[in-house]
């Protein structure tokens, strides 16, 4: 007979990680993709991209190895896990601490690391881990976090983080619950933010970004591999270098002076339309007009009223052709095509006023009015020296 043990609570931390949409699964492609590449970070070594690795730990902090675990004050020790109770502030500096089970910062805790490193050894991938609940604060600077042997989980509902001169090795950060992040000059393979999650990354090695949920990223003079958008997820890159971002769904990425391979689009690209309406006599804006646009091939509409400026902005807008119509009081409405191929368009259009094109057929008619006098009185000069010319001959 053959017995098998099954560890629950190690299945439900997996599952915990890679259980990322929230929404079906009504487009098997799109999940499959995101397995293969969520499989792919799990297992691929770093190296094997030739990522740059920050350098070697200090002498000063290579003999924190000495040290002994740190004691625990100011958190819960009943128990294998670490620990921070509501509403406290814990700072661990200048230690090594290698935890027998979870760290876990509950609601209100704070948690700051300083010069410190954190060892992860247990048998099981994300066995362990670091959990992050809503409201609370992690703070990590000039420190080292990593798994010895297996891969440990960290997990963000709803926190605060600054991490700043710190690696994080053998792990996949997943962010959530309107999480804020700024990372600064520090290392991470994996950052995964979900439902609305903010997250700012400077001088950094961040290898893969994914953004779901309409969460938002801006990175600057960062190193990196692939940037992943769903949903209406946005992300700001600048003077950065990466291989590849991917869109799905409406995600949008604006790239400023970065080096990069290619872009790869499961979706429709996104337009933002600016469009400025001018007085085509006196040449200034038109201000409170309606401005309405029809996509050519389906029934969608989008309307707004133009600002003191005489202009209005869509966003988010798919590609392809649109009918654009003008319609303010006292002017000819306007109808246009516009065919919409940018990440960001700008279109001026010029309308007339109605009184303008009144006075122009006034115009036309007194002139043809004016001209027929004339005619009659060159007529009328004409006869009369005709007439004049017989009495002459006839006396």
């Amino acid at each position: 007979m053959i017995t098998v043990y099954i560890d629950l609570e190690k299945i439900i931390k997996v599952v915990t990680f890679v259980d990322y949409p929230k929404h079906g699964w009504k487009n098997p492609l799109k999940y499959a993709i995101l397995f293969t590449i969520s499989f792919t970070l799990i297992s691929v070594n770093p190296t094997v991209h030739s990522v740059p690795e920050l350098s070697e730990l200090s002498d000063e902090r290579r003999s924190l190895r000495e040290l002994r675990t740190l004691e625990y004050t100011s958190v819960d020790v009943n128990g294998p896990d670490f620990i921070v109770m509501e509403d406290l502030e814990v700072v661990i500096k200048d230690r090594v601490l290698r935890p027998k089970g979870d760290i876990i910062v509950k609601r209100g805790g704070r948690l700051i690391l300083q010069n410190t490193e954190i060892i992860f050894n247990h048998s099981g991938f994300y066995e362990h881990g670091i959990l992050l609940k809503k409201d609370t604060a992690f703070e990590a600077y000039d420190s080292h976090i990593r798994g010895l042997d297996n891969l440990f989980f960290f997990r963000s509902y709803g926190a605060s983080l600054m991490i700043q001169n710190t690696t994080f090795r053998r792990t996949h950060m997943i962010c959530e619950n309107n999480t804020q992040i700024q990372m600064i000059q520090s290392y991470l393979w994996a950052l995964h933010c979900l439902n609305d999650t903010t997250v700012n990354v400077v001088n950094s090695h961040l290898c893969y970004l994914l953004l779901m949920g309409n969460s938002s990223a801006k990175v600057d003079d960062t190193r990196m591999i692939e940037i992943i958008l769903y949903d209406s997820s946005r992300v700001s890159v600048s003077d950065s270098t990466l291989r590849f971002i991917f869109y799905f769904d409406e995600g949008k990425a604006t790239i400023s002076n970065c080096t990069y391979e290619d872009e790869i689009r499961f979706g429709p690209r996104l337009c933002d339309l600016t469009i400025k309406v001018i007085d085509e006599g006196t040449h200034q804006p038109v201000s409170s007009a309606q401005v309405s646009l029809n996509r050519t091939s389906k029934t969608e509409v989008f309307t707004a009223i133009l600002g003191p400026d005489g202009a209005v902005q869509f966003d988010g807008l798919k590609e392809g052709d649109y009918i654009v119509e003008v319609d303010s009081e006292g002017y000819m409405p306007l109808s246009i095509r516009m065919s919409l191929l940018n990440d960001e368009q700008v279109e001026t259009l010029f309308i007339s006023k109605m009184e303008t094109k009144r006075q122009g057929s006034m115009d036309l008619y007194l002139s043809i009015i004016v001209l027929v006098i004339l005619f009659c009185v060159f007529l009328v000069l004409i006869l009369r020296r005709r007439l004049e010319g017989r009495s002459i001959t006839l006396g």
